[in-house]
């Protein structure tokens, strides 16, 4: 997995993400219900992926005497959350959450639509664990199986999405596993042409894609996504977020 790419893909759709996340959105206000359900306080929170400040302006506001901090692979992600969030520049970590040192344990650890990313989940989830307070929560979304299974039907290539028996098998030493949930949302397109406008402009294209087109091959991807899946006029992309509610045993 090229972190490099990862972070050059979604630095170019800084300024278009968040006319274009849909289906995003939809899973910050899930993630927002859950914290909401399970998480009484937090006095430290830790956001990791927190992209142009979607769910961070909604953490920002749950409790009061908040300490918040957030994390991102892109630096302007970063500064663009901290302003809107108009939290102390301390309070950014930019880098990979994989790589980057932590200091400190937090009360609540959250990400959304993140974790697909992760080279190393189970290392990564014991590193988080390790800068949980007892009884800390860790609370995200990520991408299962069936996330963008169209394209990599057609393009034959995508990430390893991992379902919710094998992020709990990697989870199960550190947490408590106390809720899980998957959907699948089906956006429609009038044109194949359409769907790589809408995962270029979100920056998910970076492992999805390949990176250069040809004229043909953009004809041929075209046609072959019709062939295969066109449907009542509209060409489907579809996304399997998945929900995790963990707490440090």
């Amino acid at each position: 997995m090229d972190k490099t790419e990862i972070e050059c893909r979604f630095r170019r759709s800084v300024d278009s993400y968040e006319d274009n996340a849909t289906v995003q959105k939809w899973i910050v206000q899930r993630l927002v219900e859950l914290l909401q359900e399970y998480v009484p306080y937090s006095s430290r929170t830790l956001e990791i992926g927190c992209g142009t400040g979607l769910l961070s302006e909604k953490i920002n506001r749950l409790w009061e005497d908040q300490q918040f901090w957030v994390n991102d692979l892109v630096e302007q992600m970063c500064r663009k959350t901290i302003d809107r969030c108009q939290l102390p520049v301390s309070h950014g970590l930019n880098g990979d959450i994989e790589q980057i040192p932590l200091t400190g344990k937090f009360d609540l650890i959250v990400s959304a639509s993140t974790f697909q990313w992760l080279a190393h989940p189970r290392a990564t989830f014991a590193k988080l664990a390790a800068h949980l307070n007892t009884n800390g929560w860790l609370i995200f979304s990520t991408f299962g199986k069936n996330n963008f299974k169209e394209l990599k039907a057609v393009t034959g290539q995508g990430l390893e999405y991992r379902s919710i028996g094998e992020l709990s098998a990697w989870l199960s030493s550190e947490y408590d596993i106390l809720y899980t949930e998957e959907q699948i949302h089906t956006l429609k397109f009038s044109d194949p042409l359409d769907i790589l406008r809408h995962v270029k402009k979100t920056g998910v294209n970076a492992t999805s894609l390949p990176t250069a087109w040809t004229k043909g091959r953009l004809h041929e991807f075209c046609e072959d996504y019709k062939i295969r899946f066109l449907t009542d006029g509209y060409c489907p992309l579809s996304y399997h977020p998945l929900y995790l509610v963990c707490r440090k045993k």
